[in-house]
């Protein structure tokens, strides 16, 4: 149904789609309300929800292939030795950098100092209630 070209059909379908989400999105709601009311750590079990709610929504990508030296590779074991190999050497070359120019002798303040001209915003954290978590979730 949901390649059919006919008006009628794609509107029944998007608007049984937006139903079938408010569905999911309530049981959801009260599935996890229900969850925390017979947590005996409740503020755990809270932050457990919401670490699992929030882990689905982040890009898990997965290296199909790699281009070295103009040719694209998929061998995964052989990606995984070439990113290994880059990231030592990279490293490695960061150190000696870094040692020519004599950084080690600064302190982290004066480097702080050095590489941040403007001064900082204020960062205030707002108190967050359980029932504000909980509209969240839900």
């Amino acid at each position: 149904m949901r390649d059919n070209n006919e008006i009628e059909h794609k509107l029944y379908y998007k608007q049984h789609c937006k139903i079938l989400s408010k569905v999911i999105k309530e049981v959801k709601k009260l599935y996890y309300k229900e969850v925390i009311t017979k947590s005996k750590n409740k503020m755990k079990t809270t932050c457990n929800i919401i670490h699992k709610e929030t882990s689905k929504l982040t890009n898990k990508s997965n290296f199909k292939s790699l281009r070295i030296n103009d040719h694209i590779v998929y061998n995964q074991i052989t990606i995984a030795d070439e990113l290994n190999n880059y990231f030592l050497n990279i490293a490695g070359s960061i150190c000696n950098k870094r040692i020519n120019e004599k950084e080690e002798e600064a302190s982290p303040l004066q480097n702080l100092f050095k590489y941040f001209t403007q001064p900082f915003k204020d960062i205030s954290w707002p108190y967050t209630s359980a029932k504000e978590i909980n509209k969240i979730i839900g």
